[in-house]
């Protein structure tokens, strides 16, 4: 299989939405593929159809006028129409002989097919820009879905949110590439020793300015590495370390502290790092939790509690006891674009609204789980008001005894990072 087919195999079963998950699916075609630089433009050709998914489509349609209603073949096509918009080191004429070789693995006849249709997009680029930008000055929400290549829904959504100028800005900053982040173990590590250990292994790195304990890596596989190995680091973007990164006296200050929905681990090991007593982190998934265990004991933390408890179901063992609380909780996701831009076509407007209901039936919870004058981290790795600021209301509404103390929406556009919101709310009474 080379990598192109993989990308196109990818591709076709994210259309079909008979897949897990996204990472597993990349991962099972990303095993296939031996080489490292066959691994990395699988990952880029994927990523690229599905970040500008809408503006491909409208360069196919413009040649093929019906569209394509062979989804195999148009999965081809976008593949290639990806490497000719995007890929300017690859050459044309490969990007064409390619998608033809592909296609004629379905079937011979289409070869010829595919062939005239990506000529035809090589011939008339110059008109199908023009064409684009006329719809610019017709329809600019419209040009906007097509450039940029977002669903009108979400557009509309952040703009209610921040305004259309800022929404803006978060459109575009969510399309760029997002580094590697890693967040430096303490417990066994500083910058400077690792930063040292980083140069002697030829990676090319960025300490991030917000908080020097987040290393982007910019060049370099660092999980081949014996500082992974070693537990030195685990991955973290800036956007998620700040829940503890932005509190880290109240973090120190806390015996217990409670992670409802802790899987990969990021916040929990930030919280076992500074905290003078222990944390319970949890989740649902029992994969997701073997991943957790490997990851404590690589990291070597033995103030880790792993527990199996479903954040939406109460959990009497857990009434009362905690003088922190994180809930990190489901969301539709759209601050992690960069890295997941399958968000951009497997949401809608009412799984906005689902996620909200949800996530303050879960906050019900974990109201009951703090101690009087605890501290409640309510945290989405998402972006509008809706799951964010309108859930913080709706269960101060429901909870007179919590006040909020403070809240942040960390916007991808400005930290450069995940968009992410953080709230820190209090329970009444003294601890």
């Amino acid at each position: 299989m080379n990598t192109r087919e993989a990308a196109f195999l990818t591709l076709f079963e994210v259309e079909k939405k008979k897949f897990s998950g996204m990472d597993s699916l990349m991962e099972k075609f990303h095993q296939k593929l031996k080489n490292e630089k066959d691994r990395a433009l699988f990952v880029e050709l994927v990523h690229g159809v599905l970040r500008y998914k809408n503006l491909i489509d409208y360069y196919i349609n413009f040649v093929t006028k019906k569209g394509v209603k062979d989804k195999r073949i148009l999965n081809i096509l976008r593949v290639a129409t990806y490497e000719l918009l995007f890929l300017e080191k690859i050459p044309e004429y490969a990007t064409v002989n390619e998608a033809c070789e592909v296609a004629s693995k379905i079937s011979p006849h289409l070869k010829a097919f595919v062939n005239a249709i990506l000529r035809n997009i090589i011939r008339n680029k110059n008109q199908i820009e023009e064409s684009l930008e006329r719809i610019k000055e017709i329809d600019l929400k419209s040009y906007i879905s097509i450039k940029l290549s977002y669903p009108k829904f979400l557009i509309d959504y952040l703009e209610e949110s921040y305004g259309f100028e800022k929404a803006l800005k978060i459109l575009e900053f969510l399309n760029t590439r997002p580094p590697v982040g890693i967040k430096i173990n303490t417990k066994k590590t500083n910058v400077d020793i690792l930063v040292q250990e980083l140069r002697k292994s030829g990676v090319e790195y960025e300490v991030n300015s917000h908080n020097s304990e987040i290393i982007y890596i910019l060049k370099g596989n660092i999980k081949d590495t014996q500082l992974y190995k070693q537990g030195y680091f685990y991955f973290q973007d800036l956007a998620s370390s700040l829940v503890v990164g932005l509190n880290k006296e109240d973090f120190k200050k806390a015996k217990k502290v409670l992670d409802l929905c802790a899987a990969p681990g990021g916040k929990t090991f930030n919280c076992a790092e500074v905290i003078d007593g222990f944390v319970v982190a949890c989740d649902i998934n029992d994969h997701k939790l073997d991943v957790l265990r490997e990851n404590i004991l690589r990291l070597g933390f033995d103030n880790i509690i792993v527990a199996k408890s479903d954040a939406e179901i109460f959990n009497p063992d857990f009434a009362g006891r905690f003088d922190i609380v994180i809930a990190d909780l489901p969301c539709t996701g759209f601050g992690a674009i960069r890295k997941k831009p399958d968000i951009k076509w497997n949401k809608s407007y009412q799984d906005i609204e689902n996620l909200h209901e949800l996530q303050v039936r879960i906050l019900d919870n974990a109201a009951s789980y703090l101690k009087r004058g605890g501290l409640l981290f309510y945290s989405t790795c998402t972006l509008g008001r809706k799951e964010n600021e309108e859930t913080v209301l709706k269960f101060l509404d429901k909870h007179k005894d919590f006040s909020l103390v403070s809240q942040i929406t960390i916007f991808p556009d400005e930290f450069k990072c995940d968009g992410f919101f953080i709230s820190k709310l209090r329970k009444e009474g003294e601890r």
